[in-house]
Parts: C-alpha cells; structure tokens; sequence
C-alpha cells in the first residue's frame, strides 16, 4: 500500500509539473497567459540603425504598454527581433528565423525586404506589416499592410503642394526640379513618381533629370552637383541618412542653390543629417509625413512621447532630437497592434494566427488625428494622405506648414 501511494503521488507531482511548465512555456514565463509573437525584421547594427533602432525602442515600448494595460485578460505580446544589418541576402533568412519562432505577424522596416517577401507571405498566410513603402508592396493587393504611403504617391502629393505655392506669374516660368538619391526599389520608386508627375503635368515643372548612384556610395558628388547646382527644387530620393547627408553638404559647399525636397523618410534622421551639415545648409527644406511630428498637439502624438518619457526618460531629448524614428514607428506600430488586438478579441489568442489578422485588417478603417486610415478588401496602404513640414534653421525643429492633411495622389 505505501509503494502503490508513493507511485501514485509522483505522478500526481509529475501530472502538475508538466502543467505547470506548459503554462509557463507558452506563456513566456507568465503562467495562464498566451503569447502571441510579433516579428521584427530590422536593422540595428548597418546604414539605417541610427533610425531603425529608435523604432525598435518604440514597438518594445508600445508592447510594454499593451502588456501592462491587458486589454484583452490572459493575452501577452511578445517581440521577437531579427538583425538583417540592412543586408539584403538576410531579408529571408530574418523572414524563417521570425517564422520559426512563431509570428503570425512580421514587421518588416525595409520595402525591399517586402517586396522581397511578399510571394513567401502570401504562401505561408503570414502578414506582413511594412512600414516603409513602395508600390509594388501594396499592388496588387496581398499579404503586405502598408502603414505609411508609397513613396511614389507622396513624392506626387509634395510636388503638387510645391506647385500650388510657385508664384508662376511673378517668376515668369515654371520651377525646375530634378531627382538625386540611390537605385535600390525605394529610390527607383521615389524618382518614377517625380517623372510620373512632370509628365502629366508638363505645364507644372521643368523636369532635369534623374540622377542615381549605387546604394551605399557617398560622394563625392560633383557630377550630380554639376548638373543639379542651379535648380529650383532637388528630390532627395534615398531611404537613409547618408545618402542625403553626404549629398547635401557638398552641395551647400559648391554653392547649390536648390530646395530640398523628400517624402517622410528623411525626417526620421533629422539629427543625423543636420549633425552632419548644419541646420543652415537645411533651412527651407520640406517634406511630406503621414504621422504627424513631434511638436504637434495632436493626443495620438501626446501618447507616443508620453511612452518615450515613461519608458526611456533619460534618453528622451535625444531621441526625439533624433528624428522621427521613435515617433512614426511607435504611431505605426501601435496602428498595427491595434489590427492585432482586434483579430484576437475577433478569433480567439488560441486561433490567432496570419489568416485571422488578414480577415480583421481587410475591413478595420479607424480615425487617426482626424484622418481615416485601414484597409478594405483591395487596399493594402493605411493612409490616404499627409503634412508638409518645413525645416527651420532658427528653431532648430520642423514646423507643419500645411492645412494639415494633404491628399495623396495616385
């Protein structure tokens, strides 16, 4: 009888060990919760870190947040981040690594690395979430959500904005503009909407040319300066900081007198491009943004700086003097887990997966600072407009000059 009960209690312990464990596993250490991961393919140690990695910061902060709040009881969020060091060989090889630790949902920073894996999520019914964008990303319709606009759309929408503010009777003439930046898909996409633009509007600019180099080259510049140096308007087309930076102060040196002009990218290495310039070389610079700026009191923008205060107090100043990074990942990124939320309150965390994310963000249309932003069953891109803001030298900051939101155009 004493064998028989002792047996019995060490498996009764057993029984509850092996419980217990199961909880904890699938729980990430939080017995009774499940864990539902998030995916992030990003770069923290190559060319776009100095942006990316303040994005990082305000997902991880994001999803603290979330946890804390426990909108939906028993369900915990877990990132889980992959370090491509903006090395395209690694786009899928970060894809499998996410995949195989369970994410149903992938952020992917890199429009080439969504397009890349746009025909491997559409096979593995994995969503992907791309924040920057390019058409081929969100057309045809699939597997990739888009959060911020098509280059190509928003380079279109700064340009018709720039032409609504030329004094063509005044100045006697249309403004010229010409394109410079890097090849990959991003600034390929980026010049095709400046070229698309003047093509269709040939009474609007002047059109001089599209000028880029190799991704990653960095000066010297003097044969795009030398065509570029006298006109009105340079679409700075490049997905980075060093691109630009490098290109704009040998620019200011050699005495070019053109404005700069860009989509959103750049205002996410604001410090990084007047660390390296000046404010000066920059004054008068204008760029489209679909989520907002810093200095905006706008309370979807209240609480992502709330977030960085809470979460990152002593680094706060800097990162916001950093750019947008932080800033527009963090509004993306929250946009995004709110899709996730939602198809978990719709499928159950048990039966979340790529599949009842795709059914949730197909008809998920939300306000956001007074702009509808989703999708529907044919759209793949969150924003159907953006500001234009300046960059002033005597504030040292950039300021909204728009009626706030401007239309984007296809």
């Amino acid at each position: 009888m004493k064998r028989g009960l002792k047996k019995a209690c060490i498996a009764l312990f057993l029984i509850l060990t092996l419980v217990g464990t199961a909880g904890l596993g699938c729980a990430g250490g939080e017995e009774g919760k499940t864990t539902i991961v998030i995916g992030n393919l990003t770069d923290s140690t190559g060319v776009a870190a100095p942006a990316l990695e303040p994005m990082t910061w305000a997902l991880e902060d994001v999803v603290r947040d979330i946890n804390e709040q426990e909108p939906i009881p028993g369900v915990k969020l877990q990132v889980v981040n992959y370090n491509t060091a903006f090395d395209p060989s690694r786009f899928l090889t970060g894809y499998d690594y996410l995949k195989g630790k369970g994410a149903e949902v992938i952020i992917s920073v890199f429009n080439d690395a969504s397009e890349t894996l746009k025909p491997y999520a559409a096979e593995d019914k994995i969503a992907l979430l791309g924040m920057a964008t390019s058409v081929p990303m969100v057309d045809p319709a699939g597997w990739v959500f888009a959060f911020s606009a098509p280059t190509r759309w928003s380079i279109k929408s700064m340009l018709q904005w720039v032409s609504d503010d030329w004094d063509y009777a005044t100045e006697g003439r249309r403004p010229t503009l010409a394109t410079v930046g890097w090849n990959d898909n991003w600034g390929q996409d980026n010049a095709r909407g400046a070229e698309e633009f003047c093509r269709d509007n040939p009474d609007l600019f002047e059109y001089e040319g599209t000028f880029l180099s190799p991704v990653g080259y960095t000066g010297p510049w003097s044969g795009d300066i030398a065509k570029t140096r006298n006109v009105d308007y340079i679409n700075v087309a490049a997905n980075g900081a060093l691109m630009p930076a490098t290109f704009w102060k040998e620019y200011g040196d050699a005495g070019g007198t053109g404005t700069n002009i860009d989509t959103e990218a750049q205002s996410a290495y604001v410090g990084f491009i007047t660390d390296k310039c000046g404010w000066d070389y920059l004054d008068g610079k204008l760029n489209v943004q679909c989520w907002g700026w810093w200095n905006l009191p706008w309370p979807e923008v209240e609480y992502i700086k709330g977030l960085l205060n809470k979460y990152r107090p002593d680094d706060a100043a800097e990162v916001m003097k950093a750019g947008m990074g932080y800033l527009g990942g963090g509004a993306m990124q929250r946009f995004a887990l709110d899709i996730v939320l939602a198809a978990i309150e719709e499928s159950g965390a048990e039966d979340f997966d790529g599949q009842a994310f795709y059914d949730t963000a197909i008809t998920y249309m939300e306000d956001w600072a007074g702009s509808q932003r989703g999708f529907t069953a044919t759209r793949r891109h969150a924003v159907d407009d953006c500001c234009v803001l300046k960059w002033t030298a005597a504030d040292e900051d950039l300021e909204l000059i728009s009626d706030i939101w401007v239309p984007l155009i296809y």
